[in-house]
C-alpha cells in the first residue's frame, strides 16, 4: 500500500532532474523505456536547455557560444593578467577556513566552500567570481540565471593506503541525462602527472548515435552491476566514447591560469595521475530543473540562499553520520589550509 502512495511522487520526479533508475521504478521501467521514456527525457532536457541558453546569449562572445554548443566546452588560456593571477593563487593557498574532504577510491579531494561570508574574506577570489563577463558566461553555459556553487578545490591523487580501489571519477562517464555546467580555473599547471580533465568533444549533443546509446543503456541500467550507472550516471567504455563524439577523447593538459567550462552531460572523466600529485583550482557547478523553460532568478538573494541550503544539507549529513558513529562522505577536517 505504501508503494501505491509513492507513485505520484515518482511520477512527479519524471519532470525534474531525478535520474536514478534504481530509486524510481518509473525512470527504471524497462517497458516505459522501450517506449522511449528515457530518450524523450534526454532530448527534451537538451532542447529546453538550449532555449534557456539563447536567453543568456547577449554579451557572450560568439566564439565561446559556438565552442560550447559544438564541442561541449569553453577554454580560455591565460585568463587573468599575470599579477592578478599570482595574487589569486596566493590568496587561495593562504586562506584559513573550514575544509571538507571526500575519499573516492584512492583519490582524496579537499574543498573550501566559497559561501558569501567566506568570499568576502578573500577579495582576490571575489573579484574573479563577480566579474560581469564571467557571470554572463556562467549563466549562458548553465542556461540559468542562478550562479554556480563555487569552491577552492585540491585533488590529491593516490593518497590512500588501500590504493587498489579505483577512483570512480577516473572512469569515462556522463553525470546525468541533462546538460550540466562545471568549471575549473586552474591555479597550477595540469599535466599527465596530476590528472587532467578528460572530455569527448561533441558528446554533449543528443545526436542520433548518442540517443541510440541512451536508449540502449536505459533498458539495462536498473539492474546494471555498476552502481553509478544504476543511479543514472552512465559509465562509458573507450569504444563507446569514440562513437559518441566527433574527435575522440581529449585530455586537457593546460597551463595554470586556464579557465575551462564544460557540459558534463558530455562524456568525461578525471584523468589518471601519478600517486602523490595534486591539482589546485577554483571549481564550481550548476544544475537546474531541466524541464523548466524559465531562466530563473539571478538576484543576489537567491545566489546566497543556495549556499545556505547547501550548508544546511552538509550539516544534516554530518548529524546523520554521527548517529551511526561514522563520518559523512564530505566531512570537516582539522586542516585549515587547502
Amino acid at each position: 500500500m505504501k508503494r501505491v502512495f509513492q507513485y505520484p511522487v515518482w511520477l512527479g520526479e519524471l519532470f525534474t532532474g531525478a535520474k536514478s533508475f534504481k530509486a524510481n521504478p518509473l525512470i527504471g521501467s524497462e517497458r516505459l523505456n522501450r517506449y522511449g521514456l528515457h530518450a524523450a527525457r534526454v532530448w527534451s532536457a537538451y532542447w529546453i536547455s538550449r532555449f534557456r541558453m539563447a536567453l543568456f546569449a547577449p554579451g557572450v562572445p560568439k566564439a565561446d557560444r559556438a565552442s560550447f554548443q559544438r564541442n561541449g566546452y569553453v577554454q580560455k588560456d591565460g585568463y587573468l593578467p599575470e599579477a592578478r593571477f599570482q595574487a589569486l593563487v596566493k590568496a587561495a593557498r593562504e586562506y584559513e577556513g573550514e575544509i571538507r574532504q571526500c575519499w573516492q577510491g584512492d583519490t582524496l579531494t579537499h574543498r573550501i566552500l566559497l559561501a558569501p561570508e567566506v568570499l568576502s574574506q578573500i577579495p582576490e577570489v571575489q573579484a574573479v567570481l563577480e566579474d560581469p563577463a564571467l557571470k554572463r558566461l556562467f549563466r549562458y553555459c548553465a542556461g540559468h540565471a542562478r550562479l554556480p556553487i563555487c569552491h577552492i578545490e585540491n585533488v590529491h591523487n593516490g593518497g590512500r593506503a588501500d590504493g587498489d580501489k579505483t577512483d570512480p571519477q577516473k572512469h569515462l562517464h556522463v553525470d546525468t541525462f541533462q546538460p550540466t555546467m562545471k568549471f575549473w580555473l586552474y591555479l597550477e599547471d595540469v599535466t599527465a602527472r596530476n590528472g587532467p580533465f578528460v572530455f569527448v568533444p561533441g558528446s554533449n549533443r543528443p545526436h542520433r548515435e548518442r540517443l541510440k546509446w541512451e536508449y540502449e543503456m536505459s533498458l539495462k541500467a536498473k539492474a546494471h552491476a555498476n552502481r553509478y550507472t544504476a543511479r543514472g550516471s552512465f559509465r562509458v567504455s573507450e569504444e563507446e566514447a569514440q562513437r559518441l563524439g566527433h574527435s575522440g577523447i581529449q585530455a586537457f593538459e593546460v597551463k595554470a591560469n586556464t579557465l575551462l567550462i564544460a557540459n558534463t552531460f558530455g562524456v568525461h572523466a578525471r584523468g589518471h595521475a601519478e600517486p602523490g600529485s595534486s591539482r589546485l583550482a577554483l571549481w564550481g557547478m550548476a544544475r537546474t530543473n531541466p524541464f523548466s523553460p524559465l531562466p530563473g532568478l539571478g538576484f543576489g538573494y537567491f545566489n546566497r540562499l543556495q549556499y545556505r541550503v547547501f550548508q544546511r544539507m552538509r550539516i544534516r549529513e554530518d548529524e546523520r553520520a554521527a548517529k551511526r558513529n561514522s563520518q559523512a562522505s564530505w566531512h570537516v577536517i582539522d586542516q585549515k589550509r587547502i
